[in-house]
């Protein structure tokens, strides 16, 4: 006996299937469709993100925030009374001498207040370098993140990028603020106008400090991998070196080359640079603008250095 064939109802079929979806790599949290693409030039954007997030949730970041907001408010209430003073019709001699001990709204000012931040950038890196760095070693999360479609330089953009943002909101951001509520303060929208300069130096030498601390952070943290020895390293070249410098330019003040150990004082001296500031370094000869640039440029070489021999000895699980 044959069976005869099935007639096919095309009403008891299926709905159509609909389009399938895929995970997005970057994010587990939701899903994405099959044609969503990330760009490879932003592909640093999560691995700056995540850093970010586990720095800024812990408790001690809001402390050292606290911290740098604490000199932002004197300068800004510096700021206010000055413009109080005026409002007095205080003119004059009266008024520079204030000027000079409250704040000028040149660039020297807006320099010394990036300059004055030093001690919270130094302790909230040394710090954030472990949570940001050391522990993807230590633990093996940068195998998992090279085993992606991420390669080493994304991988140091975003660890770069997550860093220098943390700097800038100790830095560069709030000195922009300044910038502008001593314009809004000022008699006239003129200042605006006339400190255009200000301003390109102000963000010029914000990203300076933020990058150059950055890279230095990532080079010491990649090379170390454990808390206490980045704190201990991070202590002598902020703290310790600062001191031999001193020591050794007092023995030897005919001798400049000894202000190439001191990371900070060689990025103040190029923030001379970019305010236009001629420094009075006392009795010791200063390093010219040349050796200051070369200097800076061989320490974040070795620093660079570091974080890519660490990373190369990675092995990575395609």
């Amino acid at each position: 006996m044959i069976e005869e064939p099935r007639k096919i109802n095309e009403e008891e079929q299926p709905a159509e299937t609909p389009a399938a979806t895929v995970s997005n790599r970057w994010s587990l949290s939701r899903s994405v469709s099959a044609g969503e693409t990330r760009s490879d030039a932003m592909a640093w954007w999560p691995v700056a993100r995540v850093g970010l997030k586990l720095v800024i949730k812990r408790r001690i970041f809001k402390v050292f925030i606290g911290l740098g907001l604490m000199n932002f408010l004197f300068f800004s209430s510096m700021i206010y009374f000055l413009a109080e003073l005026r409002k007095l019709g205080l003119q004059g001699g009266a008024l520079r001498f204030a000027e000079q001990f409250i704040f000028t709204g040149k660039g020297e000012a807006f320099r010394n207040f990036i300059f004055a931040q030093n001690v919270v950038v130094m302790l909230l890196l040394a710090i954030s370098g472990t949570v940001l760095v050391s522990n993807d070693f230590r633990f093996r999360s940068l195998t998992f993140y090279l085993s992606k479609p991420l390669g080493r330089g994304q991988y140091f953009l975003g660890k770069l990028a997550a860093t220098s943002l943390l700097v800038g909101m100790l830095t560069l951001l709030p000195c922009l603020v300044l910038f502008i509520e001593y314009g809004l303060f000022s008699d006239s929208f003129d200042y605006f106008l006339e400190s255009g300069g200000i301003l390109l130096a102000i963000i010029g030498y914000g990203l300076l400090v933020s990058v150059s601390m950055s890279v230095l952070l990532l080079g010491v943290a990649a090379l170390l991998q454990r808390t206490i020895s980045i704190v201990m390293v991070w202590g002598m070249i902020f703290i310790f070196l600062p001191v031999i410098t001193s020591v050794l330019r007092d023995g030897d003040a005919d001798s400049g080359a000894w202000g190439m150990l001191d990371f900070w004082t060689l990025l103040s001296q190029i923030g001379d640079l970019f305010f236009g500031i001629t420094t009075t370094h006392g009795s010791f000869t200063p390093l010219t603008a040349l050796e200051a640039v070369v200097a800076l440029a061989a320490w974040l070489s070795l620093a660079l250095w570091a974080f890519w021999h660490k990373t190369r000895a990675v092995e990575v699980v395609s």
